[in-house]
């Protein structure tokens, strides 16, 4: 009997805990969060290798447990932007397509799709790749700047394949 109340005393203090802690625990992931790209910052333009792991697993922890944050697709749009940095372009354009596919409001969400294409081009040297994504992001994204930008990577491609 007391083992019986003991278990379910000690799943209440987690429920409770747990419900409770959300926000907070939301609050102190973000800040160490900004305590990480602060020190990433401060090294200038040679990044710390080690930092910037540390830095993407950061915001991946903080997506992943508190997905509903308005933070939320900004710190994986950061960590794109870090993933790319450390050469990790499919891993980068994967995360870009992520935030694109279900942050319907997010204000990003036709530049990460812009980019995708920009990395296939620019990192990966896939031009059909990139064609495919400039055309789906003038189609799905038609008055956006991110829409001009694939306009104009999409002349410069064809450009370039005619000389």
């Amino acid at each position: 009997m007391r083992a019986r109340i003991w278990t379910l005393g000690c799943i209440a203090v987690l429920h409770i805990g747990c419900g409770a802690s959300e926000e907070g625990s939301c609050a102190k992931l973000r800040l160490e969060v900004e305590r990480m790209e602060q020190s990433l910052l401060a090294g200038g333009e040679d990044v710390n290798a080690e930092l910037r792991a540390q830095t993407m697993q950061a915001y991946a922890q903080f997506a992943n447990g508190c997905h509903d944050d308005e933070f939320t697709p900004e710190a994986l749009f950061r960590r794109a932007d870090l993933l790319r940095s450390a050469g990790k372009f499919q891993e980068a354009m994967t995360q870009l397509r992520d935030i694109h596919d279900n942050y319907a409001n997010y204000d990003k969400r036709s530049i990460c799709a812009f980019l995708v294409g920009f990395i296939a081009e620019v990192e990966l040297n896939d031009r059909e790749q990139a064609k495919k994504t400039y055309q789906q992001v003038i189609e799905v994204h038609p008055d956006s700047e991110a829409a001009e930008w694939a306009r104009q990577s999409l002349e410069n491609l064809v450009a370039t394949t005619q000389e």
